[in-house]
């Protein structure tokens, strides 16, 4: 029963994000309360207290592994969704100390936005046993990367094309700043060319990504592909910027979206060619694409003048090292990440959200800030 109502979910997912059908969902992660309060009648009442949500427009109501309950509809349902949240905050009113908050409980998604957000929530599940690490795949080597490359030329890679939201985190909202598109190379490598790691051999993993960047671009000239598209990020190395498939792009991009497209560049290209990169930094501006930095170190700071480069946003990624930062030995590098403009990547736990916001950052990308940014919306709405 729960089995298949998470492959009609994820069935009903993948049906809007091929037409774009919209609808909303909410998710109840009862998973996470402790056994005193997730017995069989607690259960019944959580169910109970979304069936107001099952009189609005096509609206489903799925019994997930965990156990969780989902509820998908079509249509605005504001003042039910109100009403739904005050059932569940008073069924948490005499929860022991510790117990998770609605917050931690209570998701909202947008379909087919955060399709992949809540697909990623439907795997994760409170697993009895944790499963051995895999074992690692044999690194890359030139002839796994000719046959990998053969592949591609015909693979559907719209398949492994994966959304992914930077949040900008206020102190009482949270809104989608952008979304990430990006290839999962690790599910990529799974398709086709299982048992190697694309990571481990990195020139030749560098060289494959040129190539993924010009299947990313193609899918993007696709026919309706980029309608009614917000704002989004590209991760490309600066030669993909220079190539004809991202000039065919640029010539698809709608004129709603100019000035609102990300464009992610790696340090290892502007320390590789700087030429090439001031060219390709150049070409992208005069076409009104903003500019990110990504993985910005203290050590990096020190070899790169990064005001020079006219980023438009750095990027960090969270490490517990960022924590020992010594205002007078790291000065540089904080002056350079001011907080306006600072994204901090990999926020997957309250430590590296708590570290961001004290520090003054607004954008987030990561599943701690999934979770404060839907939680919020969930109960806010």
């Amino acid at each position: 029963m729960r089995a298949a109502s998470a492959e009609r979910l994820t069935a009903l997912i993948e049906n809007c994000a091929a037409s774009g059908v919209t609808r909303q969902a909410l998710l109840l992660r009862t998973d996470r309360l402790p056994t005193t309060l997730s017995r069989p009648h607690h259960l019944r009442l959580a169910e109970a207290a979304l069936s107001p949500l099952l009189g609005v427009s096509r609206a489903q109501l799925f019994h997930l592994p965990g156990p969780r309950f989902a509820v998908t509809w079509r249509g605005d349902a504001e003042s039910v969704l109100m009403d739904v949240v005050e059932s569940l905050d008073h069924l948490l009113e005499d929860a022991p100390l510790g117990t998770p908050t609605l917050r931690e409980l209570v998701f909202l998604y947008d379909l087919p936005t955060h399709g992949d957000l809540l697909m990623d929530a439907l795997d994760d599940t409170v697993a009895p046993q944790a499963a051995p690490p895999p074992a690692p795949g044999a690194p890359l080597d030139p002839a796994g990367l000719a046959t990998l490359e053969a592949a591609l030329v015909q693979a559907d890679v719209a398949r492994f094309v994966r959304r992914r939201p930077v949040w900008r985190l206020g102190r009482r909202e949270a809104a989608t700043a952008w979304e990430k598109r990006t290839l999962s190379v690790g599910e990529l490598a799974a398709g086709l060319l299982p048992g190697h790691d694309l990571h481990a051999s990195p020139w030749l993993f560098r060289r494959l990504t040129r190539m993924l960047d010009r299947r990313v671009l193609s899918l993007l000239t696709s026919p309706g592909e980029l309608t009614n598209a917000g704002p989004f990020a590209l991760d490309l190395n600066v030669a993909s910027v220079l190539s004809p498939e991202f000039l065919r792009f640029d010539t698809a991009l709608p004129g709603v979206l100019r000035g609102r497209v990300t464009i992610e560049l790696m340090p290892a290209d502007v320390m590789a060619d700087p030429a090439a990169f001031i060219f390709a930094r150049g070409f992208a501006r005069a076409r009104g694409y903003r500019l990110l930095l990504r993985d910005v170190t203290p050590p990096l700071v020190r070899v790169l003048s990064l005001p020079a480069l006219e980023m438009d946003h750095l990027q960090l990624s969270w490490s517990p090292d960022l924590m020992g930062l010594d205002p007078a030995a790291d000065a540089q590098f904080l002056a350079a990440c001011a907080p306006e403009r600072a994204v901090l990547a990999r926020t997957d736990d309250q430590a590296a959200l708590t570290w961001g916001l004290q520090a003054g950052i607004r954008l987030f990308q990561g599943a701690a800030a999934d979770a404060l940014a839907l939680g919020e919306r969930g109960i806010a709405a």
